[in-house]
C-alpha cells in the first residue's frame, strides 16, 4: 500500500481517536476512501466540536490519485455530516503558512482567519 500523507494528524492521534467509546463530544469519526482494489486512497476526519462551526480535523489522499476527486469527495461527505450536527461555518487550521493543501482549500471556498486557520460559511 502507498502511503498516505497528511501533516495535520499523526498515527497516535488516529489510533487514540478510533478507540474512543461512543466518540468524544462533537467528534463526527473517520471517513475512509477506497480504490477498485479496496486499497485506502484517502482518509478524512471531523466534527462540530462548538455548536455551528465544523472543524475538518484530517485529510488525506494518496498521491498516486490527487487531483481525481478523491479529496473534494471526502470534503463533501466530511461537511454533509457536519451540516447534520448543524455546522454553519466550516474550519480548518493547516500545519504551516504555506502549506501544498491551500490551492485546494482556496478553490472550496476557504477563506483566511490567520495564515494557518482558514474558514468557509455552509450554505
Amino acid at each position: 500500500m502507498r502511503r498516505l500523507i497528511s501533516a495535520q494528524c499523526a498515527l497516535p492521534r488516529i489510533r487514540a481517536e478510533i478507540e474512543i467509546p461512543g466518540g468524544a463530544p462533537g467528534w463526527l469519526g473517520w471517513l475512509v476512501a477506497t480504490g477498485p482494489e479496496g486499497e485506502v486512497v484517502g482518509v478524512a476526519a471531523g466534527g462540530v466540536p462548538v455548536p455551528g462551526e465544523g472543524e475538518v480535523y484530517a485529510l488525506a489522499v494518496d498521491p498516486g490519485v490527487r487531483r481525481a476527486g478523491v479529496g473534494t469527495a471526502l470534503l463533501a461527505a466530511t461537511t454533509e455530516r457536519m451540516r447534520g450536527y448543524g455546522a454553519r461555518e466550516q474550519r480548518v487550521e493547516l500545519p504551516a503558512e504555506a502549506d501544498p493543501a491551500l490551492p485546494f482549500y482556496a478553490r472550496l471556498g476557504f477563506a483566511a482567519l490567520s495564515p494557518r486557520r482558514w474558514s468557509r460559511p455552509l450554505d
